[in-house]
């Protein structure tokens, strides 16, 4: 019953969540922006279990593609590129086979970290939904709505 109502309570103030029956995974907070070709998503996973788990795959009936990613920073000590001067920080990119998330915790996927990379099949716009399948290695797949909100 508890469970139940935070669910419905976290629907009525507009977020998004998502868990599968009788699962301890659940995910929240689920959002995108305006894409034409890929659309990058972002969300919370959480785990009220008391076993880790992990992210391994996800699908989207709008994409040809899914995959999961982690931003990361490197430094540069120097050195130029086309005659481009390289020092200080730079952000990379880079396919993952799983995200972690812990038992009792979670993972947020948010930019500059961890997060999905949806190859669409046809632009979206704000207002548009993302239908989204998530593959957790223990909790199974989860289906949630990704809302897709205009850029700030």
């Amino acid at each position: 019953m508890k469970r139940s109502f935070a669910l419905l309570l976290a629907l009525g103030l507009g977020a998004t969540a998502a868990r599968a029956a009788g699962s301890a995974v659940s995910v929240s907070g689920a959002w995108s922006r305006p894409a034409s070709d890929t659309a990058v998503v972002y969300a919370t996973l959480h785990n009220s279990g008391s076993t880790p788990d992990r992210l391994i795959g996800a699908s989207s009936s709008v994409a040809t593609h899914v995959g999961l990613h982690q931003s990361y920073e490197m430094k540069m000590n120097g050195g130029s590129m086309s005659g481009m001067a390289m020092s200080g920080p730079m952000v990379g990119m880079k396919s993952v086979a799983s995200i972690p998330v812990p038992a009792g915790g979670m993972t947020t996927l948010k930019p500059g970290g961890y997060h999905l990379m949806v190859d669409l099949k046809h632009a979206v716009k704000a207002g548009d939904t993302i239908p989204l399948r998530l593959h957790f290695a223990n909790a199974g797949w989860i289906d949630t709505t990704v809302p897709v909100k205009p850029i700030q």
